[in-house]
């Protein structure tokens, strides 16, 4: 009984008293925020006993259908148990929190094997046997408009982006400090009322989570200032796509030291084996960071969101970027990122898939070749051969089929889950073989 007390004394304590509703929220798997939200009266039972959904849900598209090849129905419950660590107020929604959630079966202890919050934290379990840990983030690209259209009409990182949308600008960041989130980059992209921002790096399961909250803040943001924003991979054919760019390292558990990158930035052996296993099994893992009919409306090369399975120091065109480091601090601040990610992408399947993929090419030493120092589509096809690069899936059922042939993928991942994924992108991908790609592109813009 006294531990009991404790517990619900450090409950209470955790929660803010202006908070009236927290947000239970998980990730589906065609990358939507989903929520239930608790009254804070029963906030410290929910905290134990989770909150009741149905797993079906978890095999909805976005049109709210539900698919039977997902092995799912509306038979069956899992229990959302909230991780206090990813407690977070919003404070764009007056008297509201959210926090993120694993999914268990009704006894709120055991491990739902469809969870996919639950399959990034298997695999970061893995990596820790293995000696290591992950540090990432998300990149956010997006579109905001006022009611006469873009805020702005400035090239790429025009400066006067940032006086038409200082307002906003402004109070993003004063938002994402509130929550706990330190903002680092803001700039105009390619696109007309087009912006770009990024966050501090953090331990790869918060970044999936802070991928949610920041989403969250721009839209909420946006919301409370009468501006509409969407953050799909092309909501707009005739302008630039919105990539969410994945940035990640590894550290030795032992002593923190940097993993995938020696002491001037370079690729350590390790390092070389962690890209070649991302090479190797890309066009799988793009199943889940490049999900959706419309992230193939973005691929395309020279666009800036790479079109060819290769990698090279600071190459935007190319699917790995090896980013160059922060002098004086080379190996600490080199990082990975990988270009072929957008906003459709459960943040917690799109990390858990890279880092098993990563951890594969380590274990096997695999080496991922020369670096590509130019823009691969500038080569011809004979040159493309020779070296290895080819070209990414170019649509949804290609990524698919070569997730489910993807004997790695699907161990790490789990096939229960890893067929509710399947069952969902396949139908959204017919979906959009009887649509034209404009109505494609406008419904994506009203759901992300």
């Amino acid at each position: 009984m006294q531990a009991e007390r404790e517990e619900q004394e450090n409950v209470e304590q955790a929660l803010p008293e202006d908070i009236v509703w927290i947000r239970f929220v998980f990730v589906d798997h065609a990358g939507i925020p989903k929520a239930k939200a608790v009254h804070r009266e029963g906030f410290v039972r929910r905290v134990r006993a989770g909150v009741g959904l149905a797993k079906g849900v978890l095999a909805l598209d976005p049109s709210g259908a539900l698919h039977p090849a997902s092995g799912l129905s509306p038979v069956g419950e899992v229990r959302l148990l909230p991780d206090l660590s990813s407690l977070t107020s919003l404070p764009f929604a007056r008297g509201q929190a959210m926090v993120c959630c694993d999914m268990t079966e009704p006894d709120a202890r055991t491990p739902w094997d469809g969870c996919p919050r639950g399959a990034l934290r298997r695999i970061l379990g893995r990596l820790a046997e293995r000696g290591y840990r992950s540090v990432a983030s998300y990149e956010a690209e997006f579109y905001l408009r006022g009611p006469d259209g873009p805020l702005d009409r400035t090239p790429y990182a025009g400066s006067f982006a940032l006086t038409a949308a200082a307002e906003f600008v402004a109070e993003l960041a004063e938002t994402l400090e509130e929550m706990g989130i330190r903002p680092e980059q803001c700039h105009a992209e390619v696109g007309q009322g087009n912006l770009e921002l990024s966050v501090a790096e953090v331990g790869a399961l918060a970044a999936a989570d802070r991928r949610v909250l920041v989403l969250e803040a721009i839209r909420g943001v946006a919301h409370r200032m009468g501006l509409a924003v969407t953050m799909a991979p092309k909501p707009y054919l005739e302008e630039a796509g919105n990539g969410h760019h994945l940035h990640l390292s590894l550290y030795a558990l032992e002593d923190d030291t940097p993993v995938l990158f020696d002491s001037s930035g370079a690729l350590s052996g390790p390092g070389s084996g962690f890209v070649a296993g991302i090479l190797e099994h890309l066009p799988a893992v793009m199943a889940f960071t490049a999900p959706s009919p419309n992230s193939y409306q973005r691929i395309a090369p020279g666009m800036w969101s790479s079109a060819y399975v290769s990698y090279g120091p600071d190459n935007r065109e190319a699917a790995v970027r090896l980013a160059s480091p922060v002098a004086g601090a080379e190996s600490a601040t080199a990082n990975i990122e990988l270009k072929p990610v957008d906003v459709t992408a459960n943040p917690y399947l799109a990390l858990a898939a890279v880092l098993a993929a990563g951890m594969d090419g380590m274990e096997r030493g695999l080496d991922p070749g020369e670096p590509t120092s130019v823009d691969p589509a500038t080569l011809s096809e004979e040159e493309r051969a020779t070296r290895g690069i080819v070209p990414f899936p170019a649509s949804p059922d290609e990524a698919l089929d070569a997730l489910e042939a993807d004997d790695v993928l699907v161990e790490a991942l789990g096939e229960p889950l890893v067929r509710t994924h399947l069952a969902v992108a396949r139908a959204q991908a017919e979906m959009a073989r009887e649509t034209s790609p404009e109505e494609v592109a406008a419904t994506a813009a009203t759901l992300y």
